[in-house]
């Protein structure tokens, strides 16, 4: 992760506007794991990087609209294995600062709350969508997640959520208040 300074919880708690329990309960939930520094008792402060900035503001998102815990966590989990996986496609690829330094819009859908996609959609360029049974991967959290290469976004749902990764990631790093 470059050279970058880590991001105290405080500083987080300001760009977000969220009050601090928040964001220590999704630590201690295990749905933020801090980059830098996790905290070991008194005295001792956790430490985040951008990236957790944006896991942050990404579980707050789904937050809005009272998704558990638990589903949080492996959705910010899966969000990180394909930060990884296009690290292999593309070399400086890096959550959330590839959003901000190139034109990708990426999104994140999840399907009738059990299929997660995510959208890469790169200008003049055919989009990336990798899809994952999000039940499978909460019923066996250690196991590795079968990965699902989709040509278009499903269309056999209900219902469906939509998270702009890409404007999220704007925002929070554009917004300098």
């Amino acid at each position: 992760m470059s050279t970058e300074t880590s991001i105290t919880l405080k500083e987080i708690q300001r760009r977000l506007k969220v009050p601090q329990h928040v964001l220590i309960h999704l630590c201690e939930k295990g749905v933020i794991e801090p980059d830098y520094q996790q905290t070991s008792g008194r005295g001792v402060r956790r430490e985040f990087s951008r990236r957790n900035l944006f896991e942050f503001a990404q579980a707050m998102s789904l937050r809005n609209f009272e998704i558990p815990v638990a589903t949080t966590a492996a959705i910010i989990r899966l969000t990180r294995s394909f930060a990884k996986a296009c690290r292999k496609l593309i070399p400086d690829f890096e959550l959330p600062d590839y959003l901000n330094q190139y034109d990708i819009d990426l999104s994140l859908y999840l399907y009738d709350g059990q299929y997660l996609v995510f959208s890469a959609t790169p200008p003049k360029a055919k989009s990336l969508r990798l899809g994952f049974d999000l039940g499978k991967v909460l019923a066996a959290p250690a196991t590795t997640a079968k990965v699902d290469r989709l040509d278009d976004l499903p269309t056999d749902y209900d219902s469906y959520l939509h998270l702009g990764l890409s404007r999220i990631a704007r925002r929070i790093f554009d917004d300098p208040s």
